[in-house]
């Protein structure tokens, strides 16, 4: 065995024990801070230089010097994504400290990379060969698209100050959001909820203890808003209320977005854009306000439920029945679909069981075309609420096999659970499988609002041959109602992302009341509130609509290529990629023009509308 593919193994099997007996294994955290603290900065100059002497070179070619870079970053990116693995995990107190020390030596070693000459004078030299038709350093598109990353890299690097700043402002929105601690003073006696209620559909209210033991002169309700809502019979009651936490959100967060709101413009102006919204789009597919606006109008219907009702409207229809699959015998089946697509999976010392065990541990090698990809550590578990998918090691072709950590429950038991199981199998496959030298290539795809468009098409491949029909025989009123909430939420709150980072008299939503009643059916005369009662508006801010776009965008894909017959060219033309080519390259391949962003908008509107078989594959 090969000693990179032996130490993985046994990493791998250190994982699954250290998961399995959390409190007997050692901690792997107190290793990686101590890696993390005593990682070097990075010379770039220095670096040239070795490689130049090592291999007799009198001058670096430009793809040497992105080879180097490559190589001299790379243990950085895998540091970055063992300290975001360990973060979702339960820690101690000095294990979170320790944690956050290296988030923050990672910070000062990139502020310093990112501030050197050579690093810039690099990324200039890759930007000036992909605006030269004739490339003459023959570079490859793959070295091409790692110059865009790099420059995309620059253009959001901020100040350490201003950063600080940025942070400390999304964490103060986040706390806020979090604490549960609003009153909610019922000043209408009609409002007021009876002291003594039954426990029937209650499981969403916590209590807070604290906040019965304050008594003031108005009846204030100590649970949750979700709580209310579900208790309150009366609709005008329950608006009254979701309205009012609404603004009560804007009191306690407005200070805290509105600085992010000016450092986001500074950068704005920086970059001679007019306005937050434009500069964060400039490079993406959907690469203006415009384009978002039309896509968002494309996804607006009317489900004639208000936020405040919906709570009540679900409780009073009728479920799916519960299934019961067992999650050994579903992957099983999932790994023979994908082996239509080239790939094979080889579980190290046993099988999978088809049993509902309560508790299963194996290491999965995975192969594509037999070219060896990396590693799965597989658990499967009964604590595990729902299926994830974790990035421990990302796969780069000429440097590192990939290492993914893929945690299941035993069975799947609703349309929620077989979704998740989707979506995390299919994001540890594309992220091992996919072909760029270069990790930054690998983890951002060619635009943000593209990079999940692989394993979100795998993912309808995985749920559309492993679950046909299972929408039209399983899935009840009440699910039905709730897909359609959570997508006109999301349609709303993408356009108030949208509006917030826009100037004044550029606003794609200049009336917020009348997109509000487009999705729900209901007045609020205040929409205005609702940009500071969602956390993602300080995160992701205008690119919120990133998740909706990227979804319908792959259904489509999906649908328009399922019948396709080259399965492992269409594999390989969607994740692989090992020509780097861009969206529109892909699209163009695989489903034909036209494929400008507009174009594609129309072309969902019209397959997704009538949930028919689009039959367009070009190959």
């Amino acid at each position: 065995m090969p000693k990179t593919l032996f130490t993985a193994s046994l990493f791998g099997w250190c994982l699954l024990s250290s998961i399995g007996a959390a409190s007997a294994a050692p901690s792997p955290v107190p290793l990686l801070v101590e890696q993390c603290l005593r990682h070097p900065n990075i010379d770039l100059t220095s670096a040239f230089s070795r490689y130049a002497n090592t291999h007799n070179l009198p001058t670096l070619m430009l793809s040497d010097k992105a080879l180097v870079l490559e190589q001299h970053t790379i243990g950085l990116n895998n540091i970055n994504d063992r300290l975001n693995y360990y973060r979702g995990l339960s820690l101690s107190g000095e294990e979170r400290q320790g944690l956050l020390q290296c988030q923050l030596r990672l910070a000062d070693i990139l502020n310093d990379l990112l501030s050197q000459a050579a690093f810039n004078q690099l990324v200039d030299e890759l930007t000036d060969a992909a605006d030269k038709h004739s490339n003459d350093e023959h570079l490859t598109q793959d070295q091409l698209l790692f110059g865009e990353q790099l420059v995309a890299l620059l253009r959001q690097h901020q100040s350490p100050l201003d950063k600080a700043k940025l942070h400390t402002a999304q964490a103060t929105i986040r706390q806020g959001l979090g604490s549960q601690q609003f009153h909610l003073a019922v000043q209408a006696t009609q409002c007021q909820l009876p002291t003594e209620v039954t426990t029937a559909n209650t499981e969403n209210v916590a209590v807070d203890a604290a906040d019965n033991a304050t008594e003031t002169s108005n009846t204030t309700f100590s649970g949750t808003i979700v709580g209310y809502l579900l208790k309150q019979p009366d609709r005008h009651c329950r608006q009254i209320l979701w309205q009012a936490y609404q603004g009560r959100a804007r009191e306690h967060n407005q200070l805290a977005l509105h600085r992010i709101a000016e450092l986001r413009q500074q950068m704005a102006n920086d970059a001679n854009f007019i306005d937050f919204a434009s500069y964060s789009l400039a490079e993406q597919q959907l690469n203006s306000p415009a384009l978002v606006k039309q896509f968002l109008d494309s996804q607006t219907e009317s489900i004639g439920v208000a936020p405040w009702d919906v709570g009540r409207k679900l409780s009073q229809l009728s479920s799916a029945k519960q299934i019961s699959l067992h999650t050994g015998e579903v992957l099983d089946n999932a790994f023979a679909i994908l082996g239509e697509y080239g790939l094979s999976f080889e579980v190290i010392d046993g099988h999978i069981a088809s049993t509902a065990a309560q508790r299963q541990q194996q290491i999965i090698r995975v192969y594509h075309q037999h070219r060896l990809l990396g590693e799965v550590y597989l658990d499967v578990n009964s604590r595990h609420a729902s299926a994830s998918q974790h990035t421990l090691r990302q796969s780069v072709i000429g440097q590192q096999f990939g290492q993914q950590a893929l945690e299941l429950n035993p069975t799947l038991n609703s349309d929620k659970d077989i979704e998740r199981f989707c979506n995390a199998l299919a994001q540890a496959v594309v992220a091992l499988a996919r072909g760029s030298h270069f990790y930054l290539n690998n983890t951002l795809g060619p635009s943000l609002d593209s990079n999940q468009l692989p394993s979100l098409w795998l993912a309808n491949v995985l749920h559309e041959t492993l679950f046909p029909k299972y929408d039209i025989q399983h899935i009840a009123p009440r699910e039905i109602l709730a897909k359609a909430y959570t997508k006109q939420l999301n349609v709303f709150r993408a356009k108030v992302a949208l509006n917030f980072y826009q100037s004044l008299k550029q606003k794609s939503y200049p009336d917020l009341q009348a997109e509000f009643s487009k999705s729900f059916g209901a007045n609020w005369e205040q929409p205005i509130d609702y940009a500071y009662s969602f956390n993602a508006i300080a995160n992701e801010g205008p690119r919120y609509y990133q998740s909706l776009w990227q979804t319908q965008l792959a259904k489509f894909v999906y649908l328009s290529t399922q019948d396709c017959q080259d399965k492992l060219g269409l594999f390989n033309l969607l994740v692989v990629n090992e020509a780097a080519l861009t969206l529109s390259e892909q699209l163009h391949a695989t489903i034909g023009d036209p494929v400008d962003a507009a174009s594609l908008i129309q072309r969902i509107i019209v397959v997704l509308g009538s949930h028919a078989n689009a039959s367009n594959c070009a190959f």
